[in-house]
């Protein structure tokens, strides 16, 4: 299942029925031409499935599948579900700046999405406890700042005064004679 350009053409053999209310406006059962440009041969020979749905901002999404028997408000479940999984982990590299594993093996693989999991979702507590509308890279960056002082993270944006000079320090005048 993947999104279909908008000038891919479907050489349509069956048009299916869709059901109201689901936001799914066309179900087509077609073939991808033979070849998509001029240099590249089509990878997908077999019959393959055009799902339109209406999306929430008002604009049409073409789903290509090649799962013929699924009903289609079940495929377009099934996109937006994967959409919503692909939005989070381009957050978490994004957030956390996971560009590459820092171990080869699985399990060290395994631990370091764990614990950028752990920090997500602490970052996320630490939101919601702070009752404040700044963003979750807004949040980061200031733990990122802020993460070796020991200070109340509902009070890091409020500007902290300096502590008063005591007297008995050592003063330096740097103005010139």
């Amino acid at each position: 299942m993947t999104r279909f350009k908008k000038n891919t053409p479907l050489n349509t053999v069956k048009s299916m029925p869709v059901e109201p209310g689901t936001g799914v406006s066309s179900d087509r059962i077609g073939f991808l031409p033979g070849r998509l440009a001029k240099n590249r041969k089509n990878p997908m020979q077999g019959a393959v499935r055009e799902i339109v749905v209406t999306m929430e901002t008002g604009g049409a999404l073409r789903i290509l599948s090649n799962d013929l028997d699924a009903p289609a408000s079940e495929i377009a479940d099934l996109y937006k579900r994967r959409w919503q999984i692909e939005l989070f982990f381009r957050v978490m590299k994004q957030t956390l700046k996971i560009t590459h594993f820092i171990g080869r093996s699985e399990n060290a693989v395994r631990i370091q999405i764990a614990v950028a999991l752990i920090a997500f979702l602490l970052l996320g507590m630490l939101r919601k406890t702070a009752q404040d509308n700044q963003t979750l890279l807004e949040t980061t960056r200031l733990v990122r700042t802020n993460l070796m002082h020991r200070k109340d993270f509902t009070r890091l944006k409020q500007f902290q005064k300096p502590p008063p000079l005591d007297s008995q320090h050592l003063s330096l005048n740097w103005s010139s004679t």
